[in-house]
């Protein structure tokens, strides 16, 4: 019998020793297997974390047939695997409810606005030039985003920074072009 195997007997037997002594043999190489999947160092230890939990529940399901450690990165394979489906579902219901808001923002201008095309020209005119004056980094995301179709992970992934981080700049940059697009188009009307 391997050290693993008597290990997970002890376990079994409720050994609290050998849990965590089980941990400190296999989280290192459970860490390093997600990374593969996750950047977020956090959600690396939270996923590995996840792993070890899930292995105690199923801790009876492990028959030796295959290496412990085996059995320990597919139980995380699962867990990175429900993490990603996630994200993405969320990503994907952001996306969504974002493009449903400027839909329903757009056709309700629609409606309401009985001006000639002029006013939009002058609306586009400012969008340009509150593009041309956003910072370099806001520039970048937004062309990467909007007019190079990358996704924010895709972005994240480019620049370094958490996906999470890319959102918020997204966010951020269009509270600051909307602001700047009301001042532009409130100084259009307000000249004859």
């Amino acid at each position: 019998m391997d050290h693993d195997s008597e290990l997970v007997e002890r376990v079994r037997a409720g050994s609290e020793e050998a849990s965590a002594e089980l941990l400190r043999r296999h989280q290192a190489q459970v860490r390093a297997y997600l990374t593969r999947f996750v950047r977020d160092r956090e959600m690396v230890r939270d996923l590995a974390q996840e792993t070890f939990l899930a292995a105690y529940r199923h801790l009876d399901s492990w028959r030796g047939e295959a290496p412990l450690r085996l059995w320990l990165l597919s139980i995380a394979r699962n867990q990175a695997l429900m993490h990603l489906r996630e994200e993405a579902r969320r990503h994907a219901r952001r996306a969504a409810s974002l493009e449903a808001a400027a839909a329903s923002w757009m056709s309700e201008r629609i409606g309401k606005d009985d001006s000639g095309p002029d006013r939009h020209e002058g609306e586009l005119a400012a969008l340009q030039a509150c593009l041309k004056g956003l910072a370099p980094a806001s520039a970048e995301i937004v062309n990467q985003y909007y007019f190079g179709r990358h996704s924010a992970a895709d972005i994240a992934r480019d620049t370094g920074k958490r996906e999470t981080a890319i959102w918020m700049a997204l966010s951020r940059i269009r509270q600051v072009l909307r602001q700047c697009i009301e001042s532009r188009v409130a100084v259009l009307r307000a000249d004859p």
